[in-house]
């Protein structure tokens, strides 16, 4: 049994160096972290640095799950009561190209239905990566904020179906367990609904369950008890549990915005070990060789990537074009609304996890996210370096 608990700390000891080492390569690559940890996860089970396991199998569903969770606290819905109908519409405008196209491409090329969900599929983490980078005062970056936040949502739902989908296929268990979601949804939003009014007549309620001035940590007990029950509920409803992670930080985010130090420590435990173990494993699950064997694999990632930004380029100009009046900033926009690597990775995750794909799908998947993430942020940097939009003609010609 030591010998055992010893092979599983000592494989965990070289993926928790990989994991100290890649913000330091990332830095001095300019490549987006994300893709530099799947690099090392590839390199690493390739080279024999460390061993595939259960037990990392496992720890890379608990990161997978936390990073879903991060996603859900990012989410404020209470934002967008204060955006106007109109700029609602627009949204409402967008996505429905965006899946019209996403559907007609994928019946057009005869591609898995998989592709209907994973060419719209959306996340925030490179959208607040160039936040960082240019600043949220920029209108395109603001606007790819605000749509990200709802294509999150979205996308979760759509995973939610996908694995519903696969794993009864078309029979009457699959409406079974839809119904059971649309029950679920709808319990989670009466909920969401009371415990709005029961906070809005007792403020201090809340106070209880996450004080201010906190020396035990009832914030953090609080929140990993939200995250576990609401994740083993799913589980026990048959569900998805990226769902119920998700709904975790979405309460946390909706309920206690006022406690800002927690969201800090939540991200700085997620995305400092939890978050990259996952996508260590995922680069790990690629196999070097058969990628160096296979370059069409590598070809049909980059085919993945196209059309990921070409519908959103289309779509962005069908509902954005007169918001921005800007070509240059339409086209800044889709681009950075098509770096969705968090979850494109976990959408291919899902569906290999279900056989709903073959391994050649799940490497081009992997590969446009890095692909993605590497490319399309280089663009976004030359487009807003180089590309000199023409001023405007001044009113006042000369007299």
């Amino acid at each position: 049994m030591e010998h055992i608990l010893s092979d599983i700390f000592v494989n965990f000891a070289i993926i928790a160096l990989l994991i100290a080492i890649a913000p330091i390569l990332a830095k001095a690559s300019k490549i987006p972290i994300v893709v530099v940890e799947m690099c090392l996860g590839c390199l690493g089970l390739y080279f024999g640095i460390f061993q595939a396991s259960e037990s990392l199998v496992l720890m890379a569903k608990v990161g997978f799950l936390f990073l879903m969770f991060l996603c859900g606290m990012e989410v404020d819905l209470r934002g967008f009561q204060n955006l106007g109908k109109k700029f609602l519409r627009n949204v409402v405008v967008y996505f429905c190209v965006l899946y019209g196209l996403s559907i007609a491409l994928v019946l057009a090329l005869g591609l898995n239905k998989i592709f209907i969900a994973a060419f719209p599929v959306m996340s925030l983490g490179m959208i607040m990566t160039l936040i960082k980078d240019y600043g949220k005062d920029k209108q395109w970056l603001e606007l790819a904020l605000r749509v990200g936040v709802v294509g999150e949502v979205v996308s979760i739902a759509a995973l939610t179906l996908i694995s519903g989908f696969y794993h009864y296929g078309n029979s009457w268990q699959l409406y079974e367990s839809l119904a059971v979601l649309c029950v679920f949804i709808v319990a989670i939003v009466g909920l969401f609904w009371l415990f709005g009014i029961l906070f809005w007549w007792f403020p201090n309620l809340k106070l209880y369950v996450m004080p201010y001035n906190d020396l035990s940590n009832q914030d953090i007990r609080f929140v990993m008890m939200l995250f576990i029950v609401l994740v083993a509920l799913v589980l026990v409803l048959d569900l998805e549990a990226a769902l119920g992670a998700f709904l975790a930080g979405m309460i946390v985010a909706i309920f206690f915005s006022y406690k800002h130090e927690l969201v800090h420590k939540l991200n700085d435990v997620g995305f400092g070990f939890f978050v990259p173990l996952f996508f260590i494993y995922v680069g790990s699950t690629l196999d070097l060789g058969l990628l160096i064997s296979n370059p069409t694999y590598i070809i049909n990632g980059a085919y993945i990537a196209c059309g990921m930004i070409a519908i959103r380029l289309i779509a962005a100009n069908v509902a954005f074009a007169k918001y921005f009046n800007s070509t240059k900033a339409v086209t800044l926009f889709a681009l950075s609304d098509s770096m969705p690597l968090t979850f494109l990775v976990a959408t291919a995750k899902i569906a290999s996890d279900w056989q709903a794909i073959t391994q050649e799908v799940y490497y081009a998947f992997i590969l446009a996210a890095m692909i993605e993430g590497v490319v399309f942020s280089i663009t976004i940097k030359l487009l807003y370096t180089l590309w000199k939009q023409p001023k405007p003609a001044s009113k006042h010609k000369g007299k």
